[in-house]
């Protein structure tokens, strides 16, 4: 293993393969990256034996076993043992590892496994050990007849029956495996899309939602000076119109006298009603604007956070289509609310760094609530709750005609009085008045304004709040968990093995050994739990065959929704052909497997990169990066192809462990 300076990009001639190249725009691919929160491997700092094996136990099942060999051995150590610890801890030394894999201390201690037996409870997890303990002597002795070991195997309870299958996968090769194959081959093709997976799996890979905001009410427009000036615009105009009265009270006759009270009355009850006016036709023309303005095109940057809200909007308006109404008038019906809600959704989470992704669920809850309205018939409501009364108008209207004539009555008769005072008195009526009303009219609008919208906030961040918690609650119970992915997976790996044997016309005794090596394809989603491993919507899969008369080589694209295969590509050459593997590890983190044939260029396989492997806060990034590697089964696939590369056709005769004699027959032969 070549362990360079660290490298900022890879060149990937014609025969590569890009894997990872993950949160980069490198040959215009960018990831797509989820992040669950979760604490199914979260392992407590007074975590008992008890709980550190239940954890491993978890790792395990969800394909991560050499984490599970570290906790299952760690609560060994601390005196938790029976015969379910240890046989978890047996299957977690043999999966994803070929015997050959194995060192001479962890077949030691397997062989002492052996040895313990007696000492366990007499219950199915013992009788599952046995039948294990029977299939590694077999091994390790290829020379017997392994008739004993399958029926130990076939004998145990259904549930250790599946843990062993799928688990020791590559330790049951050539003639051991033919008289399970069709079992395996079966049970992968009826677990394939168990448990509803075409629906489910996309679950996985949306993100956790952003949490539900809602657009705060604008504060109050109008400041200390605003309330200032209109108290004394106020105060002016109760002085003009107080002296005003007064020198008609003091020298006028009855009928202006009678005007003063007169105008008064119908100066209250204009108020009164031109601010109810006011107001509502003001609060409708607002509403107006959100649901009927805005109709013209958006102009948000291409791949921008606003034209991603922008398009999910579009999306969900077609999809959710109101009963019996055509689909062109729909849209051009709320072309307007649909631009404000686009708006206020950009505004609130723009600069929260998120993708549009976590917010989708709000975008669906919010068409949703329009489309219900739409039906129900109060989306434009609004209108009939601003819209102004007769009543209100015809007072208004007959206020401010008696009004005029009074207010003229009084102002002649106190300037016939006196003159220039009353001059003056006027002017400032008049000025103060107007001023007195605008501000006044503004201040009052303003306060009812908040009023009102303050309680609609509150009601509809409470909507979306309880919408949050339906959609969380949705999700969490129909994602995947880590064991279904994991099981959808190998179910996969399990029918492109079949096909390829079947292509090939080879049956089980013909393998020596196998090896899948699984990486992230091209333009994939991925996620993860925390201190879990990787999972991605698409990935390239390579299955490697090793016969007595060379290698095969499959390569496909896995869609991981609907379990399908594309882009198939099928390779053979002989052992004699390898003339290189090696490895590279650029950085920390990031390695490359590279493969170099007599006859074509180094093929460069990118088996986890730095962007792949940045660990959460509060993860071991070493560790991490182990889970991570292990994941994509790299190991078992480097040890094999070393193998060949280093000895040729005569790794297949060499078992370095094997009896310690280093010719020693293959466990692999037929």
């Amino acid at each position: 293993m070549t362990e360079p300076g660290p490298t900022t990009n890879i060149t990937a001639e014609s025969e590569s393969t890009v894997g990872i190249q993950a949160e980069q725009v490198n040959n215009s691919t960018v990831y797509s990256t989820t992040m669950h929160n979760s604490t199914v491997y979260t392992v407590p700092p007074d975590a008992s034996p008890r709980e550190k094996y239940e954890i491993g136990v978890r790792y395990l099942e969800d394909g991560v076993p050499r984490q599970a060999i570290e906790l299952i051995d760690d609560a060994i150590a601390h005196r938790y043992e029976d015969g379910e610890v240890r046989f978890h801890w047996v299957l977690a030394m043999l999966s994803k590892r070929s015997y050959r894999d194995l060192n001479f201390q962890e077949r030691e201690r397997l062989r002492r496994t052996s040895e313990a037996l007696p000492s366990y409870a007499d219950d199915e997890w013992k009788r599952a050990l046995e039948a294990i303990c029977e299939l590694l002597e077999h091994l390790n002795d290829p020379g017997g007849d392994p008739g004993l070991a399958f029926k130990k195997l076939r004998a145990v309870q259904p549930r250790q029956h599946k843990k062993i299958l799928r688990h020791l996968d590559l330790v049951l090769t050539g003639s051991m495996k033919d008289s399970v194959w069709a079992e395996t081959r079966q049970a992968a093709e009826d677990a394939r899309f168990g448990n509803n997976r075409g629906d489910r799996v996309w679950f996985y890979f949306d993100p956790d939602p952003a949490g539900p905001r809602a657009r705060e009410p604008a504060g109050d427009s109008t400041t200390t000076g605003d309330r200032f000036r209109a108290a004394t615009s106020a105060g002016l105009f109760a002085i003009a119109a107080g002296y005003l009265g007064w020198l008609v009270l003091v020298h006028a006759t009855p009928l202006p006298i009678l005007a003063c009270p007169l105008a008064l009355a119908a100066g209250y009850l204009g108020a009164c009603h031109g601010l109810e006016w006011h107001y509502r036709t003001d609060r409708r023309t607002a509403k107006d604007r959100a649901y009927f303005g805005q109709r013209g095109l958006n102009r948000a940057p291409e791949g921008g956070f606003a034209k991603q809200v922008d398009d999910a909007f579009t999306k969900y308006f077609n999809r959710y289509l109101p009963n019996k109404t055509d689909r062109a008038v729909w849209l051009t019906e709320t072309a307007g609310i649909r631009n404000t809600l686009r708006d206020e959704i950009v505004e609130l989470y723009r600069e929260s760094r998120i993708s549009a992704d976590k917010v989708r669920w709000l975008i669906r809850y919010l068409v949703g609530d329009v489309r219900k309205r739409y039906e129900n018939g109060t989306l434009w409501e609004y209108r009939e709750q601003y819209r102004t009364t007769p009543s209100t108008k015809v007072w208004c209207s007959l206020s401010l005609a008696a009004l005029l004539p009074a207010a003229v009555c009084v102002m002649v008769t106190a300037i016939q009085t006196d003159l220039f005072p009353a001059a003056i008195a006027t002017l400032v009526f008049l000025v103060s008045g107007r001023a007195a009303t605008v501000r006044w009219l503004r201040i009052i609008s303003e306060r009812r304004r908040l009023a009102e919208e303050n309680p609609e906030y509150e009601r509809l961040l409470a909507a979306r709040q309880a919408a949050y918690r339906r959609w969380t609650a949705k999700r969490d119970s129909i994602r995947p968990s880590e064991e279904e992915m994991e099981t959808w997976l190998n179910c996969d790996k399990t029918m492109l093995l079949d096909k390829a044997l079947r292509d090939y016309q080879l049956e089980w005794r013909d393998i020596i050994a196998h090896a899948f090596l699984q990486t992230p394809a091209q333009g994939c989603k991925r996620a993860r739990v925390s201190n879990g491993t990787w999972r991605y919507s698409k990935y390239d899969i390579r299955l490697f065959l090793v016969t007595h008369k060379g290698v095969r080589e499959v390569s496909a694209e896995l869609r991981f929704k609907d379990s399908s295969f594309d882009r198939e590509k099928r390779t053979e050459f002989r052992f004699e052909a390898v003339s290189s593997v090696h490895v590279t590890k650029q950085g920390e983190f990031s390695y490359t497997l590279g493969l170099t044939l007599m006859n074509g260029p180094t093929r460069e396989i990118d088996v986890t990169a730095p962007e792949a492997t940045q660990p959460n806060p509060g993860e071991n990034s070493a560790t991490f990066s182990e889970i991570d590697l292990d994941a994509t089964g790299f190991t078992h696939t480097l040890h094999i192809l070393e193998g060949i590369a280093a000895e040729g056709k005569g790794w297949i005769d060499r078992d370095p462990y094997g009896n310690g004699d280093s010719d020693a027959t293959t466990p692999y032969g037929r």
